[in-house]
């Protein structure tokens, strides 16, 4: 067996012990209150701060497994104190370390149990680890510590909130003690089952958006990143490649390229795009742009351009790809130089379709070729 076994076994027992006490409180943030007869909900910590010494001994047991393992951690990941140094601190040595390494203080809890009835965010998506790095910075540890040091005096501080922090901690070190890895295909990685066997708690999904371009795994609230397998992505390169050497092959045999009036609108946009991120440009759709209003001068009257533009490969590689037009009694004066560069962007779209097929896509999102691990 594991040592990572060992320390899972141990939390998975305190959650039993959670799940067991949620049976006889109400774990809840909310309280309901008669009013003539019916009934209402009024928000309330009340259930969260129920207490007992019971309770406080679940805290207590929960807080000595989370200085366990993040020493653990600590030894693992390149402390520079010995094992047996009495002044090793989990909080201020163990803790930081593991939040320099991961950002710990950034990873997200998330409350799932259906046995706790928790509406407010800040009790259902949890940071247990945020100022854990600092002596007894986080709410769990100031209780723990007033319990453990004076529990006559403290013990309703060792309470239901106190003690579901320091679980929701505990959950989330033991997530980067088992250092669990696995591979899926990129369409069913937010599929995955990320509570890992908890019953009480989850994390979220590591973050793939884009993976295929660049393969850089993306720092999220999630303790997991994502990332292609260097092999297979050099595949996803290797065609994303060839497609762009055939588009490029294209755009530099475009005799608009030597056209100063070209010139000049590719540079325009280019500008325009740098001023405002959310505006975005593409060589091919302004080449586009700039042919189709050639082929349509502003010295036409309404109707001479109206028949042109509905002729033109444009306007039918703009209806082949769905896009939403305005009738042709709609069109006016005022409207139809948008709809003549909206038909012309998508005719840029469809000529870099035939060079850049993204033959590579099924393979980013069908293969199973992503690797999602602790980072």
């Amino acid at each position: 067996m594991k040592k990572s076994d060992i320390f899972w076994q141990t939390y998975l027992n305190l959650e039993k012990e959670a799940l067991e006490v949620s049976k006889f409180i109400f774990f809840t943030d909310e309280v309901l209150v008669n009013s003539k007869g019916g009934v209402i909900a009024q928000s309330c910590n009340t259930q969260l701060e129920a207490f007992s010494p019971y309770i406080a001994d679940l805290l207590v047991r929960c807080c000595v497994q989370i200085e366990a393992v993040s020493k653990e951690l600590y030894f693992d990941n390149g402390g520079t104190k010995q094992r047996g140094d009495s002044s090793i601190l989990f909080d201020e040595d163990c803790l930081k370390l593991i939040d320099v390494k991961w950002q710990t203080h950034k990873k997200t809890v998330m409350v799932v149990s259906p046995s706790f009835n928790f509406t407010k965010d800040e009790n259902r998506v949890l940071k247990p680890l945020k100022e854990a790095h600092k002596r007894q910075g986080t709410y769990w540890e100031k209780a723990y510590q007033a319990v453990k040091h004076d529990r006559y005096a403290s013990l309703h501080k060792g309470n239901v909130k106190a003690f579901i922090h320091a679980l929701a901690a505990l959950y989330l070190l033991n997530i980067y003690y088992r250092n669990d890895s696995w591979i899926t295909k990129h369409q069913d990685i937010s599929k995955c089952d990320y509570s890992l066997g908890s019953a009480i708690f989850s994390v979220a999904p590591p973050s793939g958006d884009q993976l295929w371009y660049g393969n850089n795994p993306i720092c999220s609230e999630s303790p997991y990143v994502v990332r292609y397998r260097d092999s297979d992505y050099r595949r996803i390169e290797e065609i994303q490649q060839r497609e762009s050497q055939a588009l490029d092959t294209y755009w530099k045999a475009q005799p608009e390229l030597q056209d100063p009036a070209f010139v000049a609108q590719l540079q325009i946009a280019i500008d325009a795009a740098k001023s405002n991120p959310s505006q975005r440009v593409m060589p091919i759709w302004e080449l586009a742009k700039y042919r189709l209003n050639k082929l349509i001068p502003q010295s036409l009257s309404l109707e001479e351009k109206k028949a042109i533009l509905l002729n033109s490969e444009a306007w039918k590689c703009s209806i082949h790809q769905q896009n939403k037009h305005l009738t042709i009694e709609e069109i006016t004066e005022d409207n139809i130089q948008n709809e003549i560069d909206s038909a012309a962007t998508h005719w840029g779209i469809h000529i870099m379709k035939r060079y850049q097929k993204l033959e590579w896509l099924p393979l980013a999102l069908d293969g199973d070729i992503c690797e999602i691990y602790i980072g």
